[in-house]
C-alpha cells in the first residue's frame, strides 16, 4: 500500500502463491470474506478493487484500474493514467488469464471466461466470455 493508499482483508480469505496486491493514490482494496485468488494474480488498484465474499479469482488473473493515456499529441509515457475502479460482486467467478479493465462492475453472480477481456460492467449472473468479453447466456 503505497502513499495514502489501503489493503483490507476481511474474515478468511485464499490468497494462493505469487498473487499481487498493489494499492496507491487514495485507492482501497477490500478483500471480502471466503474470496478465492489464484496463483500469480495481479490486483492492481490506482483505484479502487473490491472483491465480494465467495468470489473466486482463477489464476493468472489481472484486475486494472489505470490506463495509459494516448492521445497523439505527446508521447503514452508523458502523458499519466487514468484510472477507475474495479468491483466484483458476491459470488462472481473469474476464469484463468482474464483480463478486467477499469470502470468495470461484474455484478452478483457472473462468471467470466478464461482468456476473456472485460471491457464493461456485467450483469448478474451473466456469462462472458471473448475479447472483448460478450454475453453468452444467463447462470442458471
Amino acid at each position: 500500500a503505497h502513499n495514502q493508499s489501503n489493503i483490507h482483508f476481511k474474515g478468511s480469505n485464499r490468497i494462493d502463491r505469487g498473487v499481487r496486491v498493489l494499492s496507491a493514490n487514495q485507492a482501497t482494496i477490500l478483500i471480502k470474506k471466503d474470496a478465492r485468488i489464484g496463483l500469480y494474480s495481479v490486483l492492481n488498484g490506482g483505484d479502487n478493487i473490491t472483491i465480494g465474499e465467495k468470489s473466486l479469482v482463477s489464476g493468472f488473473v489481472y484486475l486494472q484500474t489505470s490506463m495509459h493515456k494516448h492521445h497523439k499529441t505527446a508521447s503514452v509515457q508523458d502523458q499519466g493514467y487514468l484510472h477507475g475502479a474495479v468491483i466484483l460482486e458476491d459470488d462472481v467467478w473469474v476464469g484463468t488469464h482474464a483480463v478486467i479493465l477499469p470502470n468495470c462492475t461484474l455484478n452478483r453472480g457472473c462468471v467470466i471466461g478464461s482468456n476473456a477481456v472485460v471491457t464493461k460492467d456485467v450483469s448478474e449472473y451473466e456469462i462472458m466470455a471473448g475479447v472483448p468479453a460478450k454475453s453468452l447466456k444467463i447462470r442458471t
